[in-house]
């Protein structure tokens, strides 16, 4: 829980650069340009240690007026078991519809991914952002086993057919 704590704090100070006015946010709502900068963060607690899929959609909107421009924003997942990953994205107002992006990362225990808005935006634009899921990616020993009992059916099968 303190390296939690302690990423997140270090991430926002990084991201604020020096701003005061600093918010955090539900992933919920649209992360709104505001003097300084606009945070969110999802949670996940109690991940069993292995390796995770993290995928989220993402969309730069305009509010109103005739001026289109491209928002960037920057996430940082970061978990009790395993290495921070952190990356810097951008998507225009121009284009319409989501974004996926995804990653495969080493995760265990306590985890969270925040998000950051960077740069000073008028009001009238956001970025959106749904489906955030963390899934845990299977080990080839899974698909091992499931191919061990298919062919452990098989076989059983075929022994209990009757003989002509």
């Amino acid at each position: 829980m303190k390296k939690f704590l302690v990423s997140l704090a270090l991430t926002a100070m990084t991201f604020a650069t020096g701003s005061a006015f600093a918010s955090s946010e539900s992933c919920d709502d649209p992360l709104k340009s505001k003097l300084g900068q606009s945070f969110c963060y999802e949670v996940f607690d109690n991940l069993a240690p292995g390796m995770y899929n993290v995928s989220f959609e993402y969309e730069a909107q305009k509010t109103g007026g005739p001026l289109d421009r491209t928002l960037d924003f920057a996430f940082l997942f970061d978990s009790a078991k395993g290495p921070g990953t952190f990356d810097q994205l951008s998507d225009s107002t121009k284009t319409t519809g989501w974004n996926t992006y995804s990653f495969v990362t080493k995760a265990g225990g306590d985890s969270f991914l925040i998000f950051a808005l960077l740069g000073v935006y008028p009001q009238k634009f956001s970025l959106a952002l749904q489906n955030i899921t963390v899934t845990a990616v299977p080990e080839p020993a899974t698909y091992a086993m499931l191919l061990a009992g298919l062919g452990a059916i098989v076989f059983v099968s075929r022994r209990r057919r009757p003989q002509d």
